[in-house]
């Protein structure tokens, strides 16, 4: 039976000092560590670039980390600084009532312009299907308004030629109905360029921009 009036110490050896265990690797890192350690750096430098921000995290906290992720950590973090460019915006009608009602004579005008705005975007590309059954999965991907992607429509062909192309079209056409102002995106397939040309002759064709490289 052990003696429970004593305690027992194990001390571990001296720390490592080799790069692979004393550098903390966080290519993975969350946005939210980023964004949290750089609101104090971003009211000094407001002005600080994304690769000094990110050689200055590594410096302070012995990490690595993606640019990307240091990137989007420090736009977030600027908004919560400064607040964001739309509630910045938002903002000048505030400005404009309390200039109005401290200075009356004063002339303050906010003069607004609605526009279209961006065409209605639509991405289309088939994948092989592998195994038992064979075949192509062409799918129709769009954007919602969060800006992410959005599946619209997805079908079966046999291979990726005009034909089975101007059917898959076709269909989509019939789901969306008449689109005065569209942008359609495609890979270098001839097929399905002359299928877009043919069901949705209105359409700005675009091609995906890794497909041209």
């Amino acid at each position: 039976m052990a003696d429970k009036t004593k305690t027992r110490v194990n001390k571990i050896g001296p720390a490592h000092t080799c790069v692979s265990s004393s550098r903390l690797n966080l290519a993975m890192a969350s946005q939210d560590w980023v964004r949290e350690r750089s609101k104090k750096i971003l009211r000094k430098t407001p002005n600080i670039g994304c690769k000094d921000l990110q050689e200055k995290l590594e410096e302070d906290w012995n990490v690595t980390t993606g640019y990307d992720t240091v990137w989007k950590g420090r736009e977030r973090a600027k908004d919560e600084i400064y607040g964001s460019w739309g509630s910045s915006f938002r903002y000048l009608f505030n400005f404009k009532a309390e200039m109005e009602l401290r200075s009356p004579e004063s002339i303050v005008e906010v003069d607004t312009k609605v526009t279209d705005g961006c065409r209605p975007y639509l991405s289309i590309d088939s994948t092989a299907l592998n195994g038992k059954w064979n075949g192509h999965l062409a799918a129709c991907t769009a954007l919602d308004g969060h800006n992410w992607m959005f599946p619209l429509a997805f079908g079966f062909i046999e291979v990726e030629d005009e034909d089975n192309w101007t059917w898959f079209m076709t269909q989509l056409h019939r789901a969306l109905g008449p689109v005065s102002k569209l942008a359609i995106c495609t890979d270098a397939c001839r097929g399905l360029e002359n299928a877009v040309k043919k069901v949705f002759p209105q359409a700005e064709q675009r091609e995906c921009f890794r497909h041209l490289m």
